[in-house]
């Protein structure tokens, strides 16, 4: 007797339950994919930010715990001076100086090449002798402090900012509230009590009127992880700092708490709020 097996196809209809199956475990499961990356890519950026707290440890330990002059003088060149330029012999990783959570772009160097939220600043153009920190510096994706800073002795300003204002050491009072470096738009920043947070339109379009010395609050007021950024502070701290807590910082010696002068727009309403005193 002949037995003859005979196999059964799926049908139509069976193939499309399938497909249907798939596609929502894909929908579903799509979100945890995302935040997943998102959380990862946060713990890499704090790592960075902790190696860049090493940085400063290291050129302070060789400086008498102070920070980098910033201008020239006392026989010590505008290169050597400013910050980026001061700390290049600490570090050799040159991705250290971006974050996980950005990307570069392909695009010409210009001496003003903002990044975004997502997007790294840069790059700038190459000096003609080759040999400059922005040679090897010409993109990232944090942010520098420009007040944490030992101007020369007898300077009353270092790039028009007050020198009284200076934080000149890692020994300062408050220190876990200082931050050093930070995600960032543009590549530094000086903070002033009357700047006001991104407009909605900013907020927007990921571009803001402001520059390192004008509303550079601006250059860090924005979403970049977890409904903030991540900073590394004068103690050597790494700590996650929300949109609205910027103002709570402690970005130079006379920096008291406050809110922007003008109120919160409205793209920040879905942000924690803060009591701001220390």
């Amino acid at each position: 007797m002949n037995t003859t097996k005979t196999s059964r196809a799926f049908t139509l209809v069976e193939l499309l339950v399938v497909i249907a199956m798939v596609a929502l475990l894909f929908a579903v499961s799509g979100p945890s994919f995302g935040m997943t990356r998102q959380r990862a890519e946060e713990a890499i950026c704090n790592a960075t930010l902790k190696q860049w707290a090493l940085v400063f440890t290291l050129y302070a330990a060789d400086n008498e715990e102070s920070f980098p002059q910033s201008i020239a003088g006392g026989g010590v060149s505008s290169e050597d001076a400013w910050m980026l330029g001061a700390l290049l012999p600490y570090y050799e990783d040159l991705d250290l100086r971006d974050c996980p959570s950005t990307e570069s772009l392909d695009r010409s160097p210009s001496t003003n090449r903002m990044g975004g939220t997502f997007i790294q600043w840069g790059p700038f153009p190459p000096s003609i002798s080759g040999d400059q920190w922005y040679d090897t510096y010409a993109e990232g994706s944090y942010g520098f402090n420009e007040w944490t800073a030992d101007p020369p002795p007898g300077e009353a300003t270092f790039w028009n900012l007050n020198a009284d204002w200076a934080v000149r050491t890692t020994f300062e009072k408050d220190a876990r509230l200082i931050p050093m470096v930070f995600d960032a738009v543009w590549v530094d920043m000086a903070p002033r009590m009357n700047n006001n947070a991104p407009t909605n339109a900013e907020h927007a379009m990921d571009t803001y009127m402001a520059s390192w010395y004008i509303n550079a609050m601006k250059f860090a007021c924005i979403d970049r992880h977890s409904g903030g950024i991540n900073a590394a502070f004068v103690d050597m701290g790494v700590r996650h700092v929300g949109v609205k807590e910027l103002w709570l910082l402690k970005w130079h010696k006379n920096w008291t708490p406050c809110e922007p002068p003008n109120a919160w727009p409205s793209w920040t309403d879905i942000y924690e709020d803060y009591d701001y005193e220390w």
